[in-house]
This record gives structure tokens, sequence and C-alpha cells, in this order.
């Protein structure tokens, strides 16, 4: 389920400004000094990122590319999901009919480097995003080959509704080992089930930032704007994913009465 709206219209918000090479060479060098505004122990692309994540509006003057475009990944059971990747990196198709998991983990090629991406899951009954963070987390933690305890750096809960309908966002930032990562579930509380969105992001400590910006930002902006800067109705029933609660699936309704 596509939940992750408030993406969109920070994104349309840096999609409507504009500069030269010039200043966004600058604005990127001047990260390193940029603080997050709901979190005191993160600085640089990081902080933009978490904030990012939470809906905030980041500092970018220009949309975030690859700056080495590869191939194309496109999911064979949801050809909406569908993205070109850095090269590099190799894209893995996710998919569990038993969930309704669809998804993509897309890795560099000396496996340091992750963006997990699902944004559909399904599990019956009620089940609080903390546990299905704390299994996001343990796997994160079981691809590098990590058995310690992390230095938490930023931590965030939220509950909130849309037409009446349960949500719930998790969010943790990481570091471990030598590596940062970035996790946060969104769910969704409907028909006695509990539907899912899931992101991860990891890479090196010493290059997370840059991660952000030439992988992971430029993957998001992908997935969630048009080319022409508005947010997109990838399933064509008149909505945008600022409204849809499944941008996935035309026959989900979005308004009552």
């Amino acid at each position: 389920m596509k939940t992750f709206k408030l993406i969109v219209l920070f994104s349309a918000f840096i999609l409507a400004s504009s500069c030269s090479k010039d200043e966004v060479e600058e604005s990127a060098s001047s990260l390193k000094t940029t603080n997050s505004q709901i979190c005191a122990n993160v600085q640089g692309a990081s902080a933009i990122y978490w904030d990012f994540s939470h809906g905030l509006p980041t500092p970018l003057r220009q949309v975030p590319l690859l700056k080495n475009p590869g191939q194309q990944f496109v999911h064979s059971q949801l050809p909406l999901l569908g993205f070109t990747i850095p090269q590099g990196f190799n894209a893995f198709e996710v998919t569990n009919p038993l969930t309704a998991t669809l998804g993509v983990n897309v890795v560099r090629n000396d496996n340091n480097v992750v963006y997990r991406w699902v944004p559909n899951t399904r599990v019956f009954g009620t089940v609080s995003t903390t546990a299905i963070i704390a299994n996001e987390i343990n796997n994160m933690f079981a691809h590098y080959g990590f058995n310690g305890t992390p230095e938490v750096l930023c931590t965030t809960t939220s509950n909130t509704t849309f037409e009446g309908i349960p949500m719930t966002f998790t969010a943790r930032l990481l570091r471990f080992g030598n590596i940062t990562g970035q996790v946060w579930v969104r769910s969704t509380y409907i028909a006695e089930s509990t539907f899912s969105t899931i992101s991860v992001t990891a890479a090196p400590t010493g290059e997370f930032d840059t991660q952000v910006l030439d992988t992971f930002l430029p993957i998001n902006f992908q997935l969630y704007v048009g080319s022409g800067g508005s947010a997109e109705d990838k399933d064509g029933d008149g909505f945008s994913v600022l409204e849809d609660p499944d941008d996935n699936d035309p026959n989900v309704p979005i308004k009552q009465g």
C-alpha cells in the first residue's frame, strides 16, 4: 500500500524551484552544516534524508538525479513499481503471494549499500510497527553480519488517521559497526489486517551522505514525482498519491460520500 504521500508534498516543492549547476554544487557542499529539524544527533545529507522521511521540506534546489544511471527495474507483478538504478547496483524483486508482499531490494555489487522498498505487505491481525521495524532491522544486521548493540541516533513514532483509518509511522536511524542505516515503517489497519509500507536504506557511514544524494533520494524522486513536477496518479483512478491510500490499486475508494 502506497502511503508515503508526504514525500510527494515536499518533492513537488523542490521541483518547483531551479538553479544553475554552480548553485547546486554550492548547496551540496553546504549540507555538511545542515541540522535536522527533529533530531539533534544528525547533520548534513543524513539530516535532510531523516527529515525527508518525516514529510519535511529539504533545502535542495534541484531534483536529485542519478549521476550514473544504469539498468531499468520493473516489478513483474507490479509494473507501476519501476525506476532506473545506478550503475554498479543490482535490483532483486521481492514477491510473496501469501502476504501480498511486493517490493525491491537494490544492492551495490559489493553488498555494502542497500536500498529496500516494499510499498505493500500484509499480515492478518493487528501487528505493531515496533515489531515490524524490529524484524527489518534484524534482517539489515544479518545482511552486514552485525550482532552487537547499535547506536540509535534518531527514533520517532507517530499515530494519525486518514479518512477514519488508523495509521502508525515508526522510524529509526542507526549506526552499527561502520554502517549507517535508516529504517521506517508505516502501517495502516484495515479489515482486521495490518498493511505496511517499508523503507530500508544503509551504507558505510563514511559514504552514507553521498549515497543519500546520489542513490537514495534520486530513486525516491523517480518513484513519486512526475516529470512535470506534480504528484503522480499511477493507478489512474483520478487521485494522486497525495490523496490515494493505495495508488497501486484503482479499485480502492478514497472518498466516501
